[in-house]
């Protein structure tokens, strides 16, 4: 069996590449590949410098050997040769990364639509509010939603969300809530799109569905402690005669 030269780097495939590389981005790819260019580049100059003229580099291959210069052409011919695997694996990473986009994009769209179905959570009238202040405490003892804060520490989070800041900066007090409410919302909403969006091997649905059940399970426990039951007081009264509408809780 003939041996294969030594500036062909065999053992270096592109499928070698991709699986050392399976950490790495095209990316983080592409700056590799450049590197090895600039390299195979370099080393040819220098084996070729006492052919091109004058210059710094012509002097030095003045001083090379005609073994040495030879030795450096192989050499870029081997760097060339990584390069080369290097550039097949990265153009599959871009391929790669390409569907992977398109797929996570369609999971993003969908999982937008069924949050807007699923929890529109309108923030119009006081009752709106609350139920959405409602919706906030029991997706996160559900563990669904603000999961680095348990449900005391969230309950006594909402609660802080009524104090009324020093300065309002030409709002009411009533207004500066409603705003935090408003806020609430739109974190819920984003971190609920995210959550079913995310391509764990289960489709957006089966992941709605989950959730679904966690709530489920949740609101079997009780559709509202003690405490949340108080903060969703507290709020009612805070937001004004308007949300006497609200009905009452369990």
């Amino acid at each position: 069996m003939t041996k294969p030269p030594i500036s062909q780097a065999v053992g270096v495939t592109p499928d070698e590449v991709a699986r050392l590389g399976n950490l790495f981005s095209s990316k983080d790819l592409r700056s590799v590949q450049t590197k090895l260019t600039a390299t195979a580049t370099e080393l040819r100059n220098l084996a070729n410098g006492r052919h091109r003229g004058g210059g710094l580099v012509a002097n030095l291959a003045a001083l090379l050997t005609p073994d040495q210069c030879q030795l450096l052409l192989d050499a870029s011919r081997l760097v060339d040769s990584v390069g080369q695997s290097v550039t097949h694996a990265k153009e599959k990473r871009v391929r790669t990364e390409k569907d992977t986009k398109r797929r996570q994009d369609a999971r993003d769209a969908l999982a937008k639509q069924l949050v807007a179905r699923t929890f529109p959570l309108p923030t119009e009238t006081h009752d709106e509010l609350l139920e959405t202040i409602k919706a906030a405490l029991i997706l996160n003892r559900a563990r669904q939603f603000h999961t680095s804060y348990n449900p005391s520490e969230f309950n006594f989070y909402i609660r802080n969300e009524l104090k009324t800041p020093d300065r309002l900066y030409g709002v009411s007090a009533e207004q500066h809530r409603v705003g935090n409410v408003r806020s609430l919302r739109y974190f819920m909403i984003s971190d609920l799109t995210s959550h079913l969006g995310y391509d764990d091997g289960s489709s957006v649905e089966e992941r709605l569905r989950l959730l679904q059940e966690k709530v489920a399970e949740a609101v079997g426990v009780a559709v509202l402690t003690a405490d949340e039951r108080e903060t969703l007081r507290l709020w009612q009264e805070a937001l004004g005669p308007a949300a006497n509408r609200q009905e009452g809780q369990a």
